[in-house]
């Protein structure tokens, strides 16, 4: 279910002003306001679905606060992985502007989310046009690259404990507070692996007392230690958003 706000506030608005999404930030003002006239603010429950496998993409979306997760589901076991996670600092849909037009993941909503929602044709069409849009979009997509990549080899080459300490940390960073709504079945999938393995890990963490957890909540009790576990995937993949965005600013 996607709640649209019929009338939208003024992107000025202190409640959801436009220039929380970091994309948008990065436009002109008269770009944004442009884009902005065009769309919708969007409230996101979690666990909503916003792309389907394999189907066209009608709407695209940049988070002004919340997580959106592009997650694979390929597997005739039906394993999950989050491939992706987006928030504030990016968008969901880019290949409506690529030509494609079709994702192989889902993109679901993880925690409650305010988003600015547009009709992927305008998206196109603005697109088309150049300018700056076209080139903060452009360098988001090889930001996008960058994360994937990094992912990939977060989950070749790190542990279970440091990538679950990376995943809570970014999830904790990203929505400025330490207790989070997830349950382990749920971060198992996101990380790509079994639920008994994780709580194997979550159990030895709660045992340190770095992390508590019950009924569908973690609490992340001492982040500087967790830190610590945590791989520096995480600060790679930041680097490199900041690094672009920088690109954007000199131009």
């Amino acid at each position: 279910m996607v709640l649209s706000i019929q009338h939208p506030p003024d992107s000025s608005s202190r409640q959801f002003p436009s220039t929380d999404n970091q994309l948008l930030r990065l436009l002109s003002e008269s770009d944004r306001q442009n884009l902005v006239a065009k769309s919708n603010y969007v409230i996101l429950p979690p666990k909503t679905i916003l792309h389907q496998p394999n189907e066209p993409i009608k709407k695209v979306y940049f988070p002004l606060q919340g997580i959106i997760s592009l997650v694979n589901n390929t597997t005739q076991e039906g394993l999950l992985a989050q491939t992706v996670a987006v928030s504030n600092e990016g968008m969901v849909g880019i290949t409506a502007f690529l030509g494609g037009n079709y994702l192989p993941c889902f993109a679901v909503v993880q925690t409650d989310c305010i988003a600015i929602s547009l009709d992927a044709d305008i998206l196109q069409q603005e697109f088309a046009r150049g300018g700056e849009l076209q080139q903060i979009l452009l360098l988001y997509i090889q930001a996008l690259f960058t994360q994937l990549a990094q992912n990939i080899f977060c989950s070749c080459h790190h542990t279970i404990e440091q990538r679950l300490a990376r995943w809570l940390l970014s999830f904790s960073d990203r929505l400025g507070k330490r207790e989070l709504l997830l349950t382990q079945e749920i971060l198992a999938d996101l990380i790509g692996v079994r639920r008994s393995s994780l709580s194997v890990v979550a159990k030895e963490l709660r045992q340190r007392y770095l992390i508590s957890y019950s009924r569908g909540r973690i609490m992340i009790q001492n982040p500087v230690a967790l830190r610590k576990i945590a791989c520096e995937c995480d600060r790679s993949i930041r680097d490199e958003y900041s690094r672009l965005f920088r690109l954007v600013n000199r131009s």
